[in-house]
């Protein structure tokens, strides 16, 4: 289990202070969290701001917000996550009409269960099983394999040398459901934000691990109680199926790494 240390509490801007200005736009409130200086304070802070929102899913930003922000507001576009049916129409904000037009993106709080909506209905027939090897264990010189990314989350994020954390508190019940917040998935050998909610979904349901970050190239879950030996089996098998190429040896790997852990990282990119 994670915790600050007495000299390590961050410092939180709320949104209402300080919008983020990143490229996309945000549709859910939150915070902005500074001076986080590993996997292990996202974790921890994650866990306190989760606490104190029962009836919300807290999701946090995780490597490179940059590039992250700009997948982002790309993802929502490309996947048509941002569509509009007449019946959306009374819920659009000033913001997103120019001469009375819409202008193609979500602008708005008010209009988030537009977005949360057509996230929903896309990945509604996407299944994890439909996933298998879509992505490679690793890539030549990357050392993005799972079992390294898992062994040393600090160096696979670099969270160190991010000037901001992002906090979004998203009004949904599901933690697969966050992705609405911060879709992300937008080039050709990715997982889209459909595929990432399929995911989430079956990680979810079958291990118990919940969504609780996305950043530009990692998801990262966090489950209420620590894998057992047989959990943590089952869940590298499922990873093991997950990644083109994975070795002979890397489920036995991954489980004996996952065992008495309640936390797991995974690449949904290419590299």
């Amino acid at each position: 289990m994670f915790g600050f240390g007495p000299k390590q509490a961050p410092d939180l801007v709320p949104f209402t202070d300080a919008r983020p200005q990143i490229f996309c736009t945000l549709l859910c409130d939150g915070v902005t969290a500074l001076r986080l200086s590993s996997f292990a304070d996202l974790l921890a802070l994650h866990a306190q701001l989760q606490a104190e929102r029962p009836q919300l899913r807290v999701l946090a930003s995780l490597d490179d917000l940059g590039q992250a922000a700009y997948t982002s507001g790309h993802a929502a576009l490309a996947c048509d996550l941002d569509d509009v049916a007449d019946d959306d129409l009374p819920l659009l904000a000033p913001s997103s009409l120019e001469d009375g037009d819409y202008i193609g993106s979500l602008t708005s709080p008010a209009e988030f269960p537009i977005r949360l909506a057509n996230l929903r209905r896309q990945a509604r027939d996407v299944d994890f099983a439909d996933m298998a090897g879509l992505l490679d264990w690793s890539t030549s010189g990357d050392d993005n394999d799972p079992v390294t990314s898992n062994r040393d989350p600090d160096r696979a994020l670099w969270i160190g040398e991010e000037k901001q954390i992002l906090f979004q508190f998203v009004p949904v019940a599901s933690a697969a459901d966050t992705i609405a917040a911060f879709p992300n998935g937008y080039f050709q050998p990715d997982l889209d934000p459909m595929q990432n909610h399929a995911l989430a979904r079956h990680l979810d349901s079958r291990h118990g691990l919940a969504l609780v970050a996305i950043g530009s190239r990692f998801l990262a879950f966090r489950r209420a109680q620590p894998l057992g030996f047989n959990e943590a089996d089952a869940l590298a098998a499922d990873i093991a199926a997950l990644y083109a190429g994975s070795p002979p040896n890397a489920a036995a790997q991954l489980a004996a790494l996952l065992t008495g852990r309640d936390w797991l990282l995974l690449r949904y990119t290419e590299s």
